[in-house]
């Protein structure tokens, strides 16, 4: 009898006392189960995405055609390569329809509309260091050492080949989930590889980039910031590459010092980095900081700082891929 009772009594209160609130709740989730409604509006002259009435960004499926809606563009249609639901993808810069099955500019686009960069890391150095000399370029008379030790943290005493490894795979797990496919040259500190060598891997893996990273080291403690890398203009290696390496290394500095807060020195064009003459695909060498300044050798060390390194890297290499 309790339980008859109670279920009336439920009875009443949802039929006379039920708050306005509850029944909002009810209406919207008689709703969930039908079909969305999608469709494209044009306002002063920029098209939008709205879905059931409410404006949505992001990658969007209208009829059977997929599209890219832009957040910072405050949602109107966006063309070019973009990275949506982990993946890269080009959206036709006129219709705003994502490509399948095309090659454009040199990237196959499957089926799905996805094309896969890949990209090179190498962390500096190495606990075995290759011995001997190896020609500075291809077809170079002059010889350079194959590999140093590298430098060590003034206060942690941290070898660089540590700091550049744990750099690099952690910079390789954030890179993959955004859709690259990812290379380290070395993925423990066993292994002795010359410059010569660390180039060969990213050139037979075509890579779209090849990114080196180190840390700096000066006789003065106040040192401090972050440099990148590149050859000349005047490369007697890789002269062809000179455009696209000096872009590589300027995205990668400007977005590692927003992510970071560190001082930013400049893209450093030299010829005399082998790594970076015998590679035959864009090239940069990042230095992440001074290992020799007690305050970026401490931060270097710490987790927080570290993510937002390797932040800043990914960002430079996501704007270099997406804008080269």
């Amino acid at each position: 009898m309790k339980r008859i009772a109670m279920a009336i009594l439920c009875t009443i209160l949802l039929i006379t006392g039920l708050p306005q609130g509850f029944l909002q709740e009810a209406k919207a989730s008689s709703v969930t189960g039908q079909e969305s409604h999608v469709e494209i509006k044009t306002i002063n002259g920029k098209k939008y995405c709205f879905k059931n009435g409410r404006k949505v960004t992001g990658m969007q499926k209208v009829g059977d055609d997929y599209y890219f809606f832009s957040g910072s563009a405050k949602g109107a249609m966006d063309g070019g390569w973009k990275i949506a639901k982990g993946h890269f993808r080009y959206f036709d810069k006129k219709t705003g329809k994502m490509q399948t099955n095309r090659t454009i500019n040199g990237r196959k686009v499957n089926s799905q509309g996805i094309w896969t960069p890949v990209v090179v890391l190498d962390p500096g150095h190495s606990a075995i260091v290759a011995g001997g000399y190896e020609p500075l370029g291809p077809g170079a008379g002059q010889m350079k050492a194959k590999d140093t030790s590298g430098t060590q943290g003034v206060v942690t005493r941290v070898e660089e080949y540590k700091l550049n490894l744990t750099i690099a795979k952690k910079l390789k797990s954030l890179l993959e989930k955004k859709g690259y496919k990812v290379i380290l040259t070395r993925t423990n500190n066993k292994v002795a590889l010359s410059c010569k060598q660390r180039a060969e891997i990213a050139n037979k893996a075509k890579a779209d980039a090849f990114v080196r990273i180190h840390a700096n080291g000066s006789s003065s403690s106040s040192a401090n910031g972050a440099m990148t890398i590149c050859t000349t203009k005047n490369s007697p290696y890789v002269p062809s590459l000179y455009k696209k390496s000096k872009a590589l290394s300027t995205q990668i500095l400007n977005a590692y010092v927003k992510a970071t807060g560190c001082k930013k020195e400049f893209v450093w064009e030299t010829d005399s980095m082998s790594g970076n003459n015998w590679s035959k695909v864009p090239a940069t060498i990042i230095e992440m900081g001074y290992m020799s300044n007690p305050t970026e050798d401490r931060k270097m060390q710490t987790a927080s700082y570290q993510k937002r390194m390797v932040t800043g890297i990914a960002n430079g290499i996501d704007r270099f891929i997406i804008y080269s």
